[in-house]
């Protein structure tokens, strides 16, 4: 398969469909949203049956209310701590990258010309291609596939020019050596690539989203229904599971948000490189 066409194959990629000002703002408008529809339909149900002259149940919906709370509390802590773990996997990602160039870029030295200055510029322009852009990034599963596309190209050049380099004037240790740091290079790739998707898949997203909404929901109905008014404890609550979910949301988006994966290996490695060439 051709390298430029090799990023086809990552259709397993997921990413999140709407930007972090916009879930912002969704979250900021739907959690306390759907309190207040919860309060009004409680109240008029409670007008209506008032009106009738029947009993209002106080304690109807304590039930269901704690099951979805505790259900939406169960979400939130594995999508966090799924959120977390990749985290972490994409921080360590990075620095065996860095550390799999820095040594085959070294290990290059044992190389005879031109093969030598061949290989090295060529490990130079691949490892600047795994830098994420910090002020677009890969939100979207286009530009994933454009930022793959354009790391596959370059890495396509890498075994050829390793196969050359070594292939006749080096020992075989020498060719071993240096071909064994190169694979390290090439299998630093599949690390990054496992570590690129979003931990929760769009779906699950959508349940705790719904489960969120359902929860601040039969808060407010049960408040209506009560006949107590919507208090700023309410909103407490919605602001902070809007921030709990913000939270999650963004420690699961490498190159976006406030929690972004650390590049300074990487970029480190790259400065070697360049002193290296000069």
């Amino acid at each position: 398969m051709a390298s430029g066409t090799a990023a086809t194959v990552y259709e397993h990629i997921t990413l999140p469909a709407l930007g972090m000002v916009t879930t912002a703002l969704l979250l900021v408008v739907l959690l306390p949203g759907f309190a207040i529809l919860g309060f009004l339909i409680g109240r008029a149900a409670r007008n209506r049956r008032l009106a009738a002259g029947k009993d209002v149940e106080l304690r109807a919906g304590e039930a269901s209310l704690g099951a979805i709370m505790a259900l939406l509390g169960l979400l939130l802590a594995f999508s966090f701590g799924s959120a977390l773990s990749l985290l972490e996997a994409r921080k360590a990602d990075v620095i065996t990258e860095a550390n799999a160039l820095g040594t085959a870029f070294l290990r290059t030295d044992y190389l005879p010309e031109p093969g030598r200055s061949e290989l090295r510029r060529a490990l130079y322009d691949y490892a600047q291609t795994r830098l994420v852009p910090e002020a677009a990034g890969v939100a979207s599963r286009d530009e994933a596939r454009a930022f793959i596309e354009r790391s596959l190209m370059a890495q396509g050049r890498l075994w050829p020019l390793t196969i050359k380099a070594t292939r006749d004037q080096s020992p075989p240790p020498i060719a071993t050596f240096v071909a064994g740091a190169v694979n390290d290079v090439l299998d630093a790739h599949q690390l990054r690539m496992r570590s690129l998707s979003v931990p929760i898949a769009e779906l699950s997203q959508i349940i705790i989203l719904v489960t969120a909404l359902a929860a601040l929901f039969l808060l407010g109905n049960r408040s209506g229904i009560a006949g107590r008014p919507l208090t700023w404890r309410s909103f407490m609550f919605s602001a902070l599971l809007c921030a709990v979910m913000m939270t999650v949301i963004d420690v699961q988006r490498a190159a976006q948000g406030f929690i972004r994966v650390d590049q300074s290996a990487l970029r480190a490695t790259i400065l070697d490189m360049e002193a290296g060439l000069r």
